[in-house]
């Protein structure tokens, strides 16, 4: 295409810029020129301001799993309400001399920092449904944030050992609905602490890490594990009646 000259002797690279499909004159370059940087349109990635985000996927999965912690926190919560205000009360999860709710509620160990423990799950694992909703909503945190949140996950896996070695072996009973609370804290830990150190990497403009089965294995080794010690401890008075 020929360029026309206007009055003023410009030429008339409007008409040719749109024939060709470029910018217009005057556009500034950000505009021109899309950022070749982090993925700041998708869920995951670093924005420009260094915030992380998280995947739709892990979102949803912290979200279900902080749910879960949730339910059965305020169902153990209403129990040991209900044994404070009645003696006589049984928790709905008592089946036996092992599997006794009402033991495990009873003890020391069950107000570990002088109130009962399922008031951490009460205040925790809300935090942990907040950031996944907010992760679905596209939301993304400061690495500090990330750091804190894996930091009070670490907390609660510790406090979970020690909370199962001291119903195994020094209670000699089990809660079931403890359990629940626990099995879901190391799943929330581990997830947690893989998607971290691959946002890191990304940040740092190194290659993540590709996706593969050792979190789910870990987790699952986690499970047979301490369901091996409960066998060897209790064996067969697991399934006596009661």
């Amino acid at each position: 295409m020929t360029a026309a000259s206007t009055p003023g002797g410009d030429t008339a690279v409007t008409a040719v810029t749109a024939a060709s499909g470029g910018p217009a004159p005057g556009t500034p370059s950000a505009a021109r020129t899309a950022p070749t940087g982090s993925p700041t349109g998708s869920p995951t990635g670093t924005a420009p301001d260094g915030r992380w985000g998280g995947s739709a996927l892990y979102g949803v999965w912290i979200t279900l799993l902080g749910a879960v912690g949730l339910i059965f926190s305020a169902v153990i919560m209403v129990e040991k309400i209900h044994m404070m205000q009645d003696s006589g009360f049984v928790p709905s999860c008592t089946v036996n001399s092992v599997i006794a709710c009402g033991d495990v509620m009873a003890s020391d160990q069950a107000s570990a920092f002088g109130f009962p423990n399922p008031i951490i799950g009460l205040v925790g694992f809300p935090v942990v449904i907040t950031v996944g909703m907010a992760l679905l909503a596209g939301a993304r945190f400061r690495p500090w944030f990330w750091w804190g949140f894996t930091a009070g996950l670490t907390l609660a896996v510790v406090f979970v050992h020690w909370l199962a070695y001291q119903a195994v072996y020094e209670i000699v009973a089990l809660c079931p609905w403890c359990m629940i609370v626990w099995a879901v804290t190391l799943p929330l830990f581990v997830t947690t602490l893989v998607h971290v150190a691959r946002e890191r990497r990304r940040a740092a403009g190194e290659e993540p890490v590709r996706r593969n089965a050792l979190p789910a294995l870990v987790v699952l080794v986690w499970y047979l594990g301490f369901a091996a010690l409960i066998i060897q401890q209790f064996g067969s008075d697991l399934f006596a009646s009661s």
